[in-house]
């Protein structure tokens, strides 16, 4: 656990100084390499593959550097993507108004999936409009949040243009 703490720490550290935002880190062992997947976004504009490839870079410089890595591991980074991940209570409060999947512990512990609208978002909880009502839901019940109802809009090609 300490050294997953250390890891995110460095990770944030390194790309709030290229710009960046931490979104969402996952790791998982594919054969006897893992795997580290980090989301980035930028608060001003979106991100770019050639972002992604420079965080990549120097992300990877970084955590050589630190040698918090023990044996062979891949880095990979990625945009959130159009259903991104809600992680932190700024996220909520960024993209209030707009439509999220939020699974979530109910009262008797039990996992509970609500789709609506972010209506706000305290440090402690957000406001979900679902079903006709207001739910309150605390960030420590929060199993797992994205976007949701994000379609990708493909332009229609004029007639005798092909793919």
């Amino acid at each position: 656990m300490e050294l997953e703490r250390h890891l995110v720490e460095v990770i944030a550290r390194e790309l709030d100084v290229l710009g960046f935002e931490l979104v969402k880190i996952e790791s998982s062992l594919r054969g006897r390499k893992k795997i580290i997947r980090i989301y980035i976004d930028h608060h001003e504009r979106g991100v770019t593959l050639d972002d992604c490839v420079h965080v990549t870079k120097m992300v990877g410089f970084v955590l050589d550097g630190e040698d918090i890595m023990s044996g062979p591991y891949n880095l990979e980074v990625s945009s959130p993507g159009i259903n991104r991940p809600l992680t932190k209570p700024e996220h909520f409060k960024r993209f209030q108004g707009r439509e999220a999947k939020i699974v979530h512990l109910n009262e008797e512990g039990e996992k509970e999936t609500a789709i609506g609208d972010i209506v706000d978002a305290t440090w402690a909880s957000v406001i979900l409009s679902w079903k006709g009502d207001r739910i309150q839901i605390p960030f420590e019940r929060l199993v797992k949040a994205n976007l949701h109802g994000e379609k990708w809009k493909i332009p229609k090609l004029g007639p005798g243009k092909k793919r």
